[in-house]
């Protein structure tokens, strides 16, 4: 086999995200050595050979004797990935199959990883679950040839979590959950893990609260699209649809279903969506309803405002005790800035008939 050394330590240390510097100091020589040895001037002797091995996470012999071409690598990954829904054993088999020729490619690396721990999860295989350990932590080395900004050193660090947790080894889990539990993104798995495998439900309850809570904001926001959604491209019977359903969930959301809350903000928002759907559909005289309960609802909210969590289910051990939106400064307010938005998705006949009853009532 043809000794490819010096073009395997250039690509194993351009694909690891190393200088020639970086890599000289990792093993305690001059960059001038490095450099002698990516050109070929000159061959690093075998306990070099060994600690480059090491450093690359690669086999003495792949070092020597596998030339890397980036394109064909490329092309292999897109096969394994091509894949899904094969059975996950010869997938796993295949994988491993290229890491021997390609152990320094970020996207096998990280298929692999994931399809161990796909295994490894499914069908409760510690085996597999340790090998994705080792496989993770050698993405993370690789990321620098990451090119898919849907993949982040965060997603790969929290399969590391869910691999120890799979493994029943909580204590880590959550140690690397937290570490990574950027604007509360890990919340829920953290809470759940306390609660339900650390007996520690005091602690749990305060992520799982945080969760629903943070959960809860995002679910408004992307109803809000929704409606945008529909509204713009017409599609009218889906949109009426969802904001029946969305009305109905909110309202789901209360304590005390007679007493006010800040949902009734977001409630009269919703029947102006309702409102406008219905105008959609031709369901003139419904739509016309929906426009006065939402304008009642505003009118009714401002009189006697609550911005507190106090009416809303499953948020008691929130330390936050209030909250605020920016559809307006009142809920009449915001149901005109919305009508505003919105107004090129619908009828000019609406828009001055839904104006028109939102300021009456407001007056």
């Amino acid at each position: 086999m043809e000794n490819n050394l010096a073009e395997n330590i250039r690509s194993f240390r351009k694909s690891m995200g190393f200088t020639q510097e970086q890599l000289a100091e990792r093993l305690g020589i001059t960059l001038a050595a490095v450099s002698k040895w990516e050109r070929g001037t000159s061959e690093p002797d075998l306990a070099y050979i060994m600690d480059l091995a090491e450093i690359f996470h690669v086999s003495v012999d792949a070092l020597i004797g596998f030339s890397m071409h980036s394109g064909d690598a490329d092309t292999e990954a897109e096969r394994l990935e091509g894949m899904t829904g094969e059975d996950i054993s010869r997938i796993i088999s295949e994988y491993e199959t290229a890491l021997k020729k390609f152990p320094n490619h970020f996207r096998i690396v990280l298929g692999a990883a994931e399809s161990y721990a796909q295994a490894g999860i499914m069908y409760r295989q510690d085996d597999k679950l340790k090998r994705a350990l080792e496989l993770f932590p050698h993405a993370l080395d690789l990321f620098s040839q990451n090119r898919d900004e849907e993949i982040t050193e965060v997603g790969i660090r929290n399969d590391i979590a869910q691999c120890y947790g799979a493994l029943k080894d909580y204590k880590k889990a959550i140690e690397q959950y937290k570490r990574d539990n950027i604007a509360g993104i890990n919340n829920a798995k953290i809470g759940i893990m306390y609660t339900v495998y650390e007996r520690k439900p005091e602690e749990g309850i305060l992520y799982t609260t945080k969760a629903f809570f943070s959960d809860f904001k995002d679910m408004v926001s992307a109803i809000g699209g929704y409606m945008a959604y529909y509204g713009q491209t017409k599609k009218y019977d889906e949109g009426l649809r969802t904001t029946e359903w969305a009305i109905r969930l909110m309202e789901s959301m209360k304590k005390y279903p007679d007493r006010k809350s800040f949902l009734d903000k977001v409630l009269c928002l919703y029947h102006l969506d309702l409102a406008m759907m219905q105008d959609g559909c031709g369901m003139t005289e419904a739509s016309e309803e929906s426009l006065r309960r939402a304008a009642e609802m505003a009118v009714a909210f401002d009189r006697d405002p609550d911005y507190t969590l106090e009416n809303m289910i499953l948020l008691d051990h929130m330390k936050q005790k209030s909250v605020y939106d920016d559809a307006g400064a009142t809920a009449v307010e915001g149901l005109l800035n919305a009508l505003e938005e919105c107004a090129t998705s619908i009828s000019r006949e609406f828009w001055e008939k839904a104006e028109h009853i939102i300021k009456a009532a407001g007056q």
